[in-house]
């Protein structure tokens, strides 16, 4: 057996990044941006006014001001502001010549074509003035950069309407077991449902993958070489289960039939000892226990990662912050492996709080609900007075 840093170590070392694509903002959310995005302009373009109101000197508040003219959003005052005059002016108007300051318009009281100026003092200028976001040659969005909702807006404003991204990777993922049945199925006999293809498909999402293929297949190693028969070219194959070292395991020589190399097949891990990992050319396979628990640790310690690596090129620790237990919380005994355990953070009084999620077993699906981070158990027993250091698992 390895140990998890050995194992995370082999895995990326064999990692390079994807080639890169362009497309649109529609449909570029969730992938990975590769080349930085650089503002073009200055943000604002001008000085422009942050209020609806009246543009002015300062010099010339104490007095009743003409109104010569209008300057709406989008368009700009042609003339010059002089002693004695000011000019309505909108939101994100540009500021005439001749006025330094903008004063609101709910500090004001219009008389014909004058106004009166109601609140004076040491008011801001209520300007947002050129460059104060943002230079051209700015970076915007650093290479590297998960895109979500802001991060597009931001490309939008710049005008990278079609970013530089990594190639989405392919994932297909092999269901084996001759007792399962599909989550629509009503389980007969010595069947159960499938959780763990839903489970696969929700975090695959998440890290912006698409499916290369998804299949059944029985405990043969001749029926699941033809169910991957249907499988489009991918950069990774999951196969759930036939990890272990059973009489109907076949994960083993299925990839070998396959061509890949394997790299390590036992961990020094609770849950998740029998992950087998595996490489052919730029292509991957992991042979993931087949218990919902142990699928969902060994995908984010070693799956996720990997994901990471694919889509940025970066090799990043997954980050570790710091917890409490939280009240009445029951460490699990110490075990002989090296042990993560699903839990629940939450942040309360300023900091986070663990609770430790109450699995039955390795197969207990539903033991998962709640689960967002992972807690590292050191071998000896785990003081709940203590701090604890937890991975997030978004």
């Amino acid at each position: 057996m390895i140990q998890v840093e050995e194992a995370l170590r082999l895995i990326l070392e064999r990692v390079t990044p994807l080639e890169t694509e362009r497309t649109s903002l529609r449909h570029a959310r969730g992938r990975t941006l590769r080349t930085a995005a650089r503002a073009d302009v200055d943000s604002p373009p001008f000085d422009a006014s942050a209020m609806d109101g009246y543009a002015a000197c300062r010099a010339d508040l104490g007095s009743p001001l003409r109104v010569i003219g209008e300057a709406p959003a989008g368009a700009a005052f042609a003339g010059t502001v002089g002693p004695g005059e000011c000019v309505r002016i909108f939101t994100g108007a540009p500021i005439p010549a001749g006025a330094d300051c903008v004063v609101r318009q709910e500090d004001t009281a219009r008389e014909g074509v004058n106004v009166r100026i109601t609140k004076i003092g040491t008011l801001p200028d209520f300007i947002r003035r050129r460059g104060e976001n943002r230079r051209a040659g700015d970076v915007v969005v650093p290479a590297g950069t998960r895109l979500g909702a802001p991060e597009l807006a931001a490309l939008a404003a710049v005008g990278v309407v079609e970013p530089e991204v990594s190639r989405a990777p392919a994932c297909g993922h092999l269901v084996t077991g001759d007792e399962l049945v599909p989550p629509a199925h009503t389980p007969t006999g010595a069947q159960v449902r499938d959780s763990n293809s839903t489970l696969i498909e929700q975090l695959l999402a998440a890290h912006g993958t698409h499916a290369a293929g998804h299949a059944y297949t029985k405990d043969s190693l001749t029926a699941a070489q033809a169910a991957l028969q249907g499988f489009r070219p991918y950069d990774i194959l999951l196969i759930s289960g036939g990890a272990g070292a059973g009489d109907y395991d076949f994960a083993r020589p299925l990839l070998k039939s396959l061509g890949f190399e394997l790299h390590f097949e036992q961990l020094n891990l609770r849950p998740g000892k029998p992950l087998v990992f595996a490489r052919k050319g730029r292509q991957f396979a992991f042979a993931l226990p087949g218990n919902p628990v142990s699928h969902w640790v060994t995908f984010q310690l070693f799956v996720a990662p990997l994901l990471q690596k694919l889509q940025t090129g970066l090799d990043v620790p997954r980050p570790r912050l710091t917890g409490r237990l939280a009240a009445g919380t029951k460490p699990p005994s110490p075990d002989a492996r090296r042990t993560f355990w699903p839990c629940r953070a939450v942040v309360a009084n300023g900091m986070h709080e663990l609770t430790l999620l109450p699995l039955a077993s390795s197969g207990d699906s539903s033991g998962l609900v709640g689960a967002n981070a992972l807690l590292p158990l050191p071998a000896n027993s785990l003081d709940p007075a203590q701090p604890v250091e937890f991975i997030p698992c978004p």
